[in-house]
């Protein structure tokens, strides 16, 4: 399952993205435009979800599709921000504990963003990190908000007041930047638009943005987003439903429509 070369117009690539209700697989050469297959587990009642994966994994046809160049692991999920200046690897592990003390304890991960000056760090459940590395000596993991932040400072208007909030499942994750660095970022329940609603006018209000000049762009694939949308039209003058398509164009619509938000940020980084 490792690598078989760097010829680009060959590479197939194999992202596996562990979220709330399971785990999914997607393969993808991005010398082929609309190439990308996808897999989707749910964790079965009952069922560790390592053992959910291990099942998976041996049984997945888009892995046994052929050998993968490079396998990257997407956590979705918890996850703090911490300066460049204030970081150390080694207290990593320690300032997560602290933020998340209630929570089950992981491997303790960390991305470096270079454009935004901060580390990510997140956890990966034991039992499941032990088995993809078994499987995929290889793999590197990234938190799900990585690649998006980065993505989108690259793509930020500095000029303008903007705010973005990403939808994924029954969350939204709002964020914003100022004077080229993140100067918020947290994320909330979105189970209903009017949840989304009330959280993402709140955020707008802590951070004093203009209802008539600020804009705000609404991304992701979460089942409220069209509805948030609506609903914020009510309170705000600029509004930008998003999708995939628009913001990563090297991607065929049906492909950006096909793979995650997410999927798509950290392919378009790391290929």
């Amino acid at each position: 399952m490792q690598g078989t070369g760097n010829n680009q117009s060959q590479a197939y690539h194999l992202s596996i993205r562990l979220h709330a209700d399971g785990l999914s697989f997607y393969g993808c050469n991005p010398a082929a435009p609309g190439s990308a297959v996808t897999e989707h587990y749910k964790y079965a009642d009952g069922e560790a979800p390592a053992e959910t994966l291990k099942k998976a994994i041996l049984q997945s046809s888009v892995i046994k599709r052929r050998s993968a160049s490079s396998v990257y692991c997407l956590v979705t999920g918890q996850s703090i921000q911490v300066p460049l200046e204030h970081f150390r690897k080694e207290e990593a592990h320690a300032l997560y504990r602290l933020t998340y003390a209630c929570e089950k304890p992981g491997k303790t991960y960390y991305n470096i963003l270079p454009h935004l000056e901060i580390a990510q760090i997140f956890t990966v459940e034991h039992e499941v990190e032990h088995i993809l590395c078994q499987y995929f000596p290889g793999i590197r993991f990234y938190h799900s908000h990585t690649m998006i932040l980065e993505k989108l400072w690259i793509l930020a208007q500095q000029d303008k007041q903007q705010l973005y909030a990403c939808f994924d499942e029954k969350e939204v994750f709002v964020f914003s930047y100022k004077d080229r660095k993140l100067c918020y970022a947290n994320t909330f329940p979105a189970d209903a638009a009017d949840n989304a609603v009330y959280f993402i006018l709140s955020v707008w209000k802590a951070l004093e943005l203009d209802a008539r000049q600020g804009e705000c762009f609404l991304l992701g694939n979460g089942p409220e987003k069209d509805r948030t949308t609506q609903l914020l039209g009510r309170y705000l003058q600029n509004i930008n439903n998003s999708v995939a398509a628009d913001i990563y164009r090297r991607h065929s619509p049906d492909e950006a429509q096909q793979l995650p938000f997410d999927v798509l940020a950290l392919l378009i980084h790391v290929i």
